[in-house]
């Protein structure tokens, strides 16, 4: 293998080329074979060099001795490569690495390593790497040796890409009006034909998920949300001017391959990614694998068959303008503190100010100073702790601003908002781990919105052995929840252990089941630890009684109504959502069924179906929770805790007798 590389890589040479320097030199050894990769793929080069001079190659020294980036004449080094897009953790953008040992002393040798990943969108076709060696400190070649490793791009085509990629995050001013100065343009490449569609949407709408991307399907119709909202628009397709739309249907592919959308907004604080697909079946949606659930805790992946390829970009985040020099809204001459509303932690940009329409974006590096309710801490500790909402119920900070690169500006965040407990906890008591006896509890929460903490403590206490012995008066908080303290609380925090944790992301539901508790009265709670300062947050406390009181009056549904129908009007089929109301809390079973009968005898009323007479008989069917359909208990939007069951179809009922 090293005699083929060897053979390959390096060409003969007639001449010995100049030193850098009188004590240092080297003499090429072997390499590893050239690669051969598809879009998508990552490799690793690496070539050896022995030291034949008189100095040793020291790493993070003024010796440090670099495998440099050369042009294709291999005349020039130390220079940007042709092929930075392949760069995947390389020494610099001059540079693919130093030596691999911290030492290499006069007759040792090293090899000297770096990794490439081939683009998603990269055409076949085979890409050169030239390099030589180079002292660091001066960019002086040691010995011109020609160095070279080739790479293949090779298999069938990729489908579709875009550039920049889903990993990258890039920031924007707002244009005054759309379109204007806030344009950007991103570049799908495919190797298709015919037409691809676009849409913008909210970043938080799509995830990476196994084998492609997942999109929130919060009302459960088999079709990614948002599509054709928002307040980002599409201004331009290939370069010429479009009317401003926030999707675009049965755009043509050119021969190139090459299709170029520009998007713009004038409404900050915004963070979107552009979605590129096929639309194979010209619904002009993008139709995912499965049904979602309603606070989009998972990402249902797009529907290959109907959609085709699909690719989505980076995210673009849309600022206000730059704060100006000195205390930013300012109160007597001293800054106030301020929601924060949009933070970008990879380039370290965030907006704040006492709207989201007036706030303004502020950068941060490590010149500036930062303090947390005052204490100074480090900029990695603020860059966890502010936690940005888009309602502005995220953390505050308070801004003595510079807005010179290189100038000082002071931060600090007054109110603290990513690690906060839950404020809607919840408690159903039934027979959840299909035992004999309603003695489990099942504890439901809303992760708050600028939550970054993912980890939920679940916390119980013993009230007393006696049922009923837990109530509002003996099991409260004692202040407003989310709560930094639980000193006004009843029962003292001492008394409660932790039963289990739960890891829930912001702005979903969580849920935990506590099984086989002994008869008593209990009380539950939800704590968040800061895993950067350690402060504890506390959420609302909720009562239990095992087993639970006894209920002398049985639910009963307010309301039972088909509020959509996927399919066929008048059948009952996949994508068909029912809600019922209750006149109480309930809790269902993960397996519950409901029975369903249809009218073919007469139309039905509160007491049940027709009554048929002659030869005719109702259609009964089991919708069954879990099989043929997803159940989901929520809040009703006229008022209560748990007592709506929304039921989506994700196949037909199950006949029990056909009418």
């Amino acid at each position: 293998m090293a005699s083929i590389a060897l053979a390959c890589g390096i060409p003969l040479l007639t001449q010995t080329a100049a030193r850098a320097a009188a004590s240092f030199d080297s003499a090429y050894q072997f390499e590893s074979a050239f690669l051969s990769l598809a879009p998508g793929d990552t490799g690793t080069f690496a070539v050896f060099f022995a030291n034949t001079g008189a100095t040793a190659w020291v790493k993070s020294s003024s010796t440090q001795v670099n495998l440099s980036v050369c042009d294709a004449s291999k005349t020039f080094c130390n220079v940007p490569s042709i092929n930075a897009a392949f760069a995947s953790g390389w020494l610099s953008a001059i540079a693919y690495a130093t030596a691999t040992k911290d030492v290499v002393g006069p007759g040792d040798f090293s090899p000297f390593s770096y990794a490439i990943k081939v683009p998603v969108s990269q055409t076949a076709g085979t890409y050169r790497f030239n390099g030589d060696l180079v002292l660091a400190t001066t960019g002086e070649r040691l010995h011109p040796e020609g160095y070279y490793h080739d790479l293949s791009v090779n298999g069938p085509g990729f489908a579709l890409g875009v550039s920049p990629g889903f990993a990258v995050d890039e920031d924007n001013d707002t244009s005054a009006a759309v379109p204007g100065n806030g344009q950007h343009t991103y570049a799908f490449v495919t190797s298709l034909g015919g037409t691809l569609s676009f849409a913008i949407l909210p970043a938080t709408d799509v995830a990476q998920v196994a084998g492609g991307f997942g999109f929130c399907d919060r009302n459960q119709d088999r079709k990614a949300d948002d599509v054709g909202g928002g307040n980002v628009f599409f201004t331009a397709v290939n370069g010429v001017s479009v009317p401003p739309s926030a999707v675009l249907i049965n755009q043509t592919v050119p021969a190139s391959g090459q299709v170029t959308v520009t998007i713009d907004s004038a409404v900050r604080n915004q963070m979107v990614r552009v979605v590129g697909w096929q639309d194979r079946n010209q619904n002009s949606g993008i139709d995912l694998s499965a049904v979602g659930d309603t606070t989009c805790t998972t990402y249902p992946a797009s529907d290959v068959t109907n959609d085709g390829a699909l690719a989505v970009s980076g995210r673009k985040f849309y600022f206000g303008p730059q704060g100006v020099f000195g205390a930013q809204f300012a109160s007597g001459g001293a800054s106030q503190c301020e929601p924060v509303f949009l933070h970008d932690t990879t380039n370290q940009f965030f907006s704040a100010g006492p709207s989201s329409a007036t706030s303004l974006r502020y950068r941060y590096d490590t010149n500036d100073i930062y303090r947390l309710s005052g204490t100074m801490v480090s900029i990695s500790t603020f860059k966890a702790e502010l936690a940005a909402a888009s309602d502005g119920t995220g953390a505050t900070v308070s801004i003595n601003y510079n807005p010179d690169p290189g100038g000082v500006s002071e931060f600090n965040i007054c109110r603290n908002a990513g690690s906060s407990a839950p404020t809607n906890l919840t408690a159903a008591i039934g027979n959840f781990d299909a035992g004999t006896v309603a003695d489990d509890v099942r504890l439901t929460f809303t992760a708050p919105t600028a939550n970054n903490a993912l980890s939920y403590q679940i916390q119980r206490a013993l009230i007393g052995t006696t049922t009923g012995s837990a109530t509002t008066t003996n099991c409260r908080l004692g202040a407003i929840a989310p709560a930094t303290s639980d000193t006004s609380g009843s029962p003292t925090g001492s008394t409660f252990s932790t039963v289990g944790s739960v890891s829930v992301a912001a702005g979903k539901q969580g849920s935990f089941t506590n099984v086989d508790l002994g008869n008593g009265g209990f009380c539950y709670r939800v704590v968040v630890q800061d895993p950067n300062v350690g402060l504890q947050s506390f959420s609302n406390y909720v009562p239990v009684n095992i087993p639970g009181t006894s209920d002398a009056t049985a639910p009963t549904s307010i309301a039972a109504v088909r509020t959509q129908n996927a399919g066929f009007s008048n059948t009952l089929d996949a994508g068909d959502k029912i809600t019922i109301d209750f006149s109480e809390s309930m809790s269902i079973a993960g397996n519950a069924i409901i029975r369903v009968t249809d009218s073919d005898c007469g139309a039905a009323n509160n007491t049940g179906p027709a009554a048929c007479t002659g030869g005719n008989t109702n259609t009964v069917a089991d919708i069954v929770c879990g099989s043929n359909a997803t159940c989901v208990v929520q809040d009703r939007s006229a008022g209560g805790t748990n007592n709506e069951l929304l039921i989506t179809m994700t196949t037909s009922p199950s006949t029990v007798a056909n009418g």
